[in-house]
């Protein structure tokens, strides 16, 4: 399997370079990441750069997926300070450049040389655009989205217009005492649900706490994953947003692409029948992925078949955020998306935001529509009414849009 540190590729496209003044910004374009490699190494590892910008996310979205990407890189006086992977869409006519696998990820930055750009002036929309549009980016509009407010401040995107992305997300600051996690968010009751799990799970046999350390324990966790998630979906009347075969190679090969460490780049986690009727059984399943303390769940699901009492996502969950503390890791992460679970376990919650910058008239016209239909979804996703509203109303789409053996 590949090495997350290990991202070189034949050189498959020449690389398009803006002609820039002295002191001004310049920009190229190209569809090979070999060429940047070590620009890249020592972006990553700035702690400020999310994991969903590190090369073994993009590699694997690129490779599994088959979409293509473009890497975009900024620099200010011939000296690199930022690359942005970006995959363009087409919607409506529109062309449209996002960071590589956003629809997938939790939080985006950027791969920025924090420390060069504190000491720079901020850069004006019409300077960025012009340097991506000469560099040859073939797109009428960027989004740059699901940025934190701090992401969003600093240099290449603190100019550019914006609006609050459609959900909130919610983190758990961890301690090496898990006692003191637990303070955070009312540790008697969450140690109550704890051993009620595991009351009921001893009837059932008792359970085991499983973790990809192999790839081949990892692959059998993730394809539990989704034989659960797509139950789950169907039972809610929505899309399998993981069924697209592009999507799973994608994630299996997260899963099995592993640092000089052995550590994987998607840690899989499971609980595990361990005993009765259904031994062997998995009955939740989640990924995390972590960079620099900062552990982010992926996603999780359970099987609400077997032993649906026993709350064995909060069970996992339990597990999994006790690992973490213990290995002194300081924030778990649960991602975008406003559930009361994660109200429940997390004290802290961000309020990401989405940027846009349109590369010409095309774009300009369209802006304003794309970002007053990320108001609308926000809207309605704070509001019960219209949220229980929308989600009747994709439901009907659903089933009307699948054969009638599947809606019986």
């Amino acid at each position: 399997m590949a090495n997350a540190q290990d991202l070189s590729t034949p050189l498959a496209t020449p690389v398009k370079r803006t002609s820039a003044p002295a002191n001004h910004l310049s920009a190229t374009v190209t569809s090979d990441p070999a060429s940047l490699r070590e620009t890249w190494q020592r972006l990553e590892a700035d702690p400020a750069t999310t994991f969903h910008q590190s090369r073994a996310w993009v590699e694997a979205w690129s490779q599994g997926t088959g979409d293509d990407l473009f890497f975009v890189t900024l620099e200010h006086n011939g000296t690199a300070f930022a690359i942005l992977p970006l995959e363009i869409r087409k919607a409506g006519g529109l062309k449209v450049a996002r960071f590589a696998g956003t629809a997938y990820s939790n939080e985006n930055t950027g791969l920025i040389d924090t420390q060069r750009i504190n000491r720079a002036e901020p850069l004006s929309t019409t300077e960025l655009a012009r340097a991506l549009s000469q560099a040859g980016l073939a797109a009428d509009i960027v989004l740059f989205d699901k940025m934190t407010p701090e992401t969003a401040g600093r240099v290449p995107f603190s100019a550019l217009p914006r609006v609050f992305h459609q959900n909130p997300s919610f983190q758990l600051p961890l301690f090496e005492d898990f006692n003191q996690v637990l303070a955070q968010i009312n540790g008697k009751r969450r140690r109550k649900k704890f051993r009620v799990s595991e009351r009921r799970l001893e009837v059932l046999g008792g359970y085991r706490h499983l973790t990809g350390d192999t790839d081949a324990g990892a692959l059998q966790l993730l394809e539990a994953f989704f034989a659960q998630k797509a139950v789950r979906l169907a039972a809610q009347g929505l899309p399998d947003v993981f069924a697209d075969p592009g999507i799973r190679d994608f994630l299996r090969r997260l899963a099995t692409t592993r640092n000089a460490e052995g550590a994987p780049a998607l840690e899989l986690h499971g609980i595990e029948l361990s005993g009765g009727e259904h031994q062997g059984e998995i009955i939740a399943v989640a990924g995390l992925t972590i960079k620099d303390r900062h552990v982010t769940c992926q996603f999780g699901s359970i099987n609400e078949e077997i032993a649906a009492d026993v709350s064995a996502g909060e069970l996992l969950f339990y597990r999994m955020i006790e690992r973490a503390s213990a290995a002194g890791h300081a924030v778990f992460d649960f991602g975008v998306g406003d559930q009361l679970y994660k109200r429940s376990w997390c004290p802290q919650r961000t309020e990401p935001v989405d940027c846009y910058l349109p590369l010409n008239l095309k774009g300009r016209l369209a802006a304003p529509a794309i970002a007053g239909l990320i108001r609308l979804k926000r809207t309605i996703k704070t509001s019960p009414l219209l949220h229980r509203f929308a989600s009747r109303a994709r439901g009907v789409l659903v089933r009307k849009s699948k054969p009638a053996a599947e809606t019986d």
